[in-house]
């Protein structure tokens, strides 16, 4: 399991909790929200406050970086790795943001959509269920050949930074408030 603390992500192991591994990690204020993805050998760990992101591939103890930069600033939710490419809100300083598509492999930026802002994502069947920082849902296609959305409405307002949870055909959303809607995407009008 990898363990993201102040200045550092850290691989232990879950039976044990042994320490495996450290790759440092500094941020501003020592904030790492974003949970570190890992896919076989490789994690991608990303945080704002002008941080960026990196893809490091371990071998036992040692690791080594593949790419570090800029493409993926995940300040509060972590991004989603679907058909290897990273999906995610990257965002400095709770200022601005934006949907971004990037390539694992490379740290390639396949797209960006502005529209969005700050907010929180998941995935299911394919597609982006994006809720943007103002209560805008989005769904959109998974896709790393560019942004395409596929519905969009204004379910909440105020601050939102919640992830959506979709469960038995329903997306609930939420906002700082503590308001909550609840989304039938059945198709049976219920």
């Amino acid at each position: 399991m990898a363990i993201f603390a102040a200045k550092a992500v850290v691989g232990r192991e879950s039976k044990t909790g042994k320490e495996l591994w450290v790759f440092p990690w500094k941020t501003s204020w020592d904030i790492n929200a974003a949970d570190p993805i890992i896919a076989g050998n490789e994690m991608f760990v990303s945080s704002g406050y002008r941080t960026g992101g990196a893809l490091v591939r371990f071998n036992g103890s040692k690791h080594e970086v593949v790419w570090k930069g800029q493409q993926m600033h995940n300040q509060m939710n972590p991004s989603l790795l679907v058909s290897g490419h990273l999906y995610g809100i990257s965002g400095q300083n709770g200022h601005g943001g934006e949907l971004r598509c990037v390539e694992w492999k490379t740290g390639t930026i396949r797209w960006q959509e502005p529209s969005i802002g700050l907010g929180s994502l998941m995935a299911a069947d394919g597609k982006l269920i994006v809720l943007g920082e103002k209560g805008e849902l989005v769904i959109a296609e998974a896709r790393p050949a560019g942004f395409k959305s596929l519905a969009r409405a204004q379910v909440l307002g105020g601050r939102c930074w919640t992830a959506p949870v979709l469960s038995n055909r329903r997306i609930y959303c939420r906002n700082a408030r503590g308001d909550v809607v609840c989304l039938d995407v059945s198709g049976q009008g219920t």
